[in-house]
């Protein structure tokens, strides 16, 4: 750790190998590539921020506008923090132009200029805490009750004339309007172009009426309110492109841990392509200019890794196998209350992701209902939250009968940000739904919720089109009703009824903790699943195996033609969720029948 803890270790390692390979970009390769694997323990995080930096910067006006004194001392205390750090969080928007980083081998972080400078591609992304994650950053139980009767609120605009712009001299050098070269200072031009930039702002800020005063969370461009007012924060990572690195392999909502340094604010090497239009200052600095600099730190990436995609270890199947009973066994004696059927369908639901698309088509995910007298949704929502691997979300009254929410992400054009919706959340995230309040929902809430259960795609909407961005989501759906008496796209094809029995006693109370439960339904996510499709056999036997249950079985195949919800298509979803359930890969024949022996129970209970 001490070979790449600090600034300056970690420049004489780029300087070292930028001598061995020839190349600075091929050094910051090895490094990306390297560093994951010598860390060994996480270096310190930079969510949550301190209480005492939340607290003076909603209490201070001038922080939130950019001015005043405050404002600086704000910013000293985000980037004071020195040495290696870690930032853990959901890429909610990139940046929409690629900028170049200043990168000299020989003094890397510095401002000098040497003639070894290399100007680099760059990516900023903007990140933000995990929605509906508190176990990420180590928040007690409780949290979420004292931040939601405690949300700040600040007095923020949308637009600053103030505003500082970076731009590009041909020597690569950054300057800003404040001090612009020399050749250009007494141009007709410039004066020209600041007047216009100034009344068009003005324009908009009367037009707008853009002093508002608006929840701390949505200045910070949060879809939720944090479960803790510590998670008030954000950060923008900027990834430097190497010989190895793609825009691809970075995606809105994917959950990352990025390893760098805290950027100066004041002396940022990236430069914008753009910048040097003047046209393009009516459209913000992309984040930086109305977020209080004490909750908006920088960071220069030196290397990323996404987070419960693949393990950190290898893990025997061995261990799935021990853990299982156990994990059906406390959804068992807690949330369902006795229910071991509805239990085993928890399970196998948490442990579903979409594995890929056919046409269009999610294929591997379990949206489960669940239906029952005196369900609280609130409560399940609660208990989903301690287990969930990567966040737990409720989409109930509060959020979706608000006239004022925001459904889905919309490019806001006057600042040029992606202003983030409610449905907007991190890939592997469960959410519980309330039938009773969607019924009562607007046909955009409708429409926004079909769209992200039943296709997994969230719409990014854009001045002249809507983007379709892929997406991996867990869905719940909890209902008092009926199937048939609850909306259509509400009617899934796993649907359990809940049958809870005498609460456990003492002697039965779960053997496993929690965070246990969790650790294991990481650990499945990370896990491949499929069928063997090279077997012709196999297939050929599991096709006659389902139609023959569904012959037996008449209630059983929905007949829906929506591939998403068909009883067929489901089947086999489970059938995948199972084997991922113990550790295995490939389906095998126990698998079917397990998932089978299930299904016949379920359908037992519909009347």
């Amino acid at each position: 750790m001490d070979r790449v803890g600090s600034e300056a270790a970690m420049g004489e390692l780029l300087r070292e190998k930028s001598d061995e390979f020839n190349d600075v970009a091929a050094a910051l390769r090895f490094v990306h590539e390297r560093l994951p694997q010598i860390l060994q323990h996480p270096p310190p995080d930079i969510f949550p921020i301190p209480t005492p930096t939340l607290t003076n910067t909603s209490n201070s006006s001038n922080s939130i506008n950019g001015g005043g004194s405050s404002n600086s001392n704000n910013n000293s205390t985000r980037t004071g923090l020195t040495g290696l750090r870690r930032c853990r969080g959901m890429l909610q928007e990139v940046e929409p132009v690629v900028s170049l980083y200043r990168a000299s081998p020989t003094d890397f972080f510095g401002d000098t200029h040497t003639d070894d400078v290399a100007l680099l591609e760059a990516t900023r992304y903007y990140v933000i805490p995990v929605p509906g994650n508190a176990h990420f950053y180590n928040q007690q139980d409780g949290e979420e009750d004292r931040a939601a009767t405690h949300q700040p609120h600040v007095e923020m605009e949308f637009a600053s004339i103030d505003r500082k712009r970076r731009g590009r001299s041909p020597e690569g050098k950054s300057f800003d309007d404040h001090n612009p070269p020399l050749e250009q200072q007494d141009t007709t031009v410039e004066r020209d172009t600041r007047i216009r930039r100034e009344e068009t702002l003005s324009h908009e800020k009367n037009e707008h009426n853009l002093e508002v005063s608006v929840p701390l969370y949505q200045q910070l461009n949060l879809p939720h309110p944090p479960l803790s007012t510590t998670l008030h924060t954000a950060c923008i990572v900027t990834v430097i492109h190497h010989g190895g690195f793609e825009r691809e392999q970075l995606k809105l909502n994917d959950v990352v841990d990025f390893f760098g340094f805290i950027e100066d604010n004041s002396n940022s090497s990236c430069v914008n392509d753009t910048a040097e239009l003047d046209e393009f200052e009516i459209f913000g600095t992309w984040h930086a200019e109305n977020l209080p600099p004490a909750l908006l730190s920088r960071m220069i990436c030196m290397s990323w890794r996404h987070v419960y995609t693949t393990p950190e270890r290898p893990i025997l199947s061995p261990y799935f196998e021990n853990k299982r009973p156990f994990v059906v066994q406390y959804f068992a004696n807690t949330i369902c209350q006795g229910d071991v059927l509805l239990a085993e369908y928890i399970l196998l639901h948490l442990c579903a992701r979409v594995i890929t698309r056919e046409s269009a088509t999610p294929i591997g995910d379990v949206p489960l209902r669940v239906e029952g007298d005196g369900i609280n949704p609130e409560q399940w929502s609660m208990w989903m939250r301690s287990v969930a691997p990567v966040g737990e979300v409720l989409l109930g009254e509060k959020q979706l009968l608000n006239s004022k929410t925001r459904i889905a992400p919309k490019q806001d054009h006057n600042v040029n940000v992606l202003r983030s919706g409610i449905l907007q959340l991190a890939n592997g995230t469960h959410v519980t739904l309330d039938c009773h309040v969607i019924s009562k929902a607007s046909n955009v809430v409708h429409e926004g919720i079909f769209a992200v259960m039943h296709r997994q795609v969230l719409p990014l909407e854009y001045p002249y089109q809507t983007h379709e961005l892929p997406i991996d989501l867990n869905f719940l759906a909890l209902s008092t009703n009926r199937a048939e008496n609850d909306i259509e796209f509400l009617r899934l094809a796993v649907s359990v009824r809940w049958q809870p029995e005498t609460l456990m006693d003492a002697a039965t109370s779960p053997a496993l903790k929690p965070d246990e439960v969790r650790e294991y339904l990481a650990q499945v996510r990370c896990v491949c699943r499929r069928f063997d499709t090279g077997d012709v056999c196999k297939s050929r036997r599991l096709a006659d195996r389902l139609v023959s249950f569904a012959e037996q079985e008449p209630r059983w195949n929905n007949r829906d033609s929506f591939i998403h919800n068909n009883s067929f298509s489901m089947a086999a979803a489970l059938m995948r969720s199972c084997a991922a359930s113990f550790g295995r890969e490939l389906i095998n024949d126990e698998d079917v029948e397990h998932v089978l022996s299930l299904e016949r129970q379920r359908v037992a209970r519909i009347q």
